[in-house]
């Protein structure tokens, strides 16, 4: 029987931890660049909790959702990121992903998120779409060196404006450039 847990990052349980730092690193393994010969990376000031879909021990489907702080325009915007969503492949299409999707959306709209971003490949923007995410073509965000920043071309960006200082600033925030931090998420 299957069950939905959701922990902060700092408290995941180390059995649970490593079987999603095992997916990652084969799926994503240009992060591994980023964290190195660590298992488990807690950044400070990236506050971030992880929903987990389990099937007993086994880890089913996973969803990151994390915070930060950005400067833009003058304004200062509480951001949420989606990132690391995967289920393994035995267990795709049944709806899995959805699960977890859903409650890390809904902890970031929950959670004081002005505007929440994710980026995904061209075949699960559709996915995304149905979990209540939009995708801005055009979108500029940029992270690295602030005085000489890189912008994300991986891929497809997606947002949810969920505050109304989010909603208001929506148009401006899909055409300017974003600088996100020395990373993404």
């Amino acid at each position: 029987m299957t069950r939905l847990e959701s922990y902060p990052k700092a408290a995941v349980p180390r059995d649970v931890a490593v079987q999603i730092r095992s997916y990652t690193r084969i799926q994503w393994p240009h992060v591994e660049q980023r964290i190195g010969d660590k298992l488990w990376e807690v950044p400070a000031g990236f506050p971030a909790r992880n929903f987990v879909l389990l099937d007993g021990e086994k880890l089913i489907s996973h969803a990151e959702a994390n915070f930060r702080s950005i400067e833009h325009a003058a304004e200062t915007f509480n951001v949420g990121g989606l990132s690391a969503v995967f289920t393994f492949p035995g267990y795709r299409g049944k709806g899995h992903a959805t699960q977890v999707v859903r409650a890390a959306t809904e902890f970031l709209d929950d959670n004081g998120a002005d505007l929440s971003i994710l980026f995904c490949g061209e075949p699960l923007h559709r996915f995304y779409a149905a979990c209540g995410w939009e995708r801005v073509d055009g979108a500029q965000i940029l992270s690295g060196d602030r005085a000489a920043p890189t912008r994300y071309e991986h891929g497809i960006v997606m947002m949810r404006s969920t505050s109304a200082k989010g909603r208001a600033a929506k148009l401006r925030l899909a055409a300017e450039p974003i600088y996100v931090g020395e990373r993404t998420w």
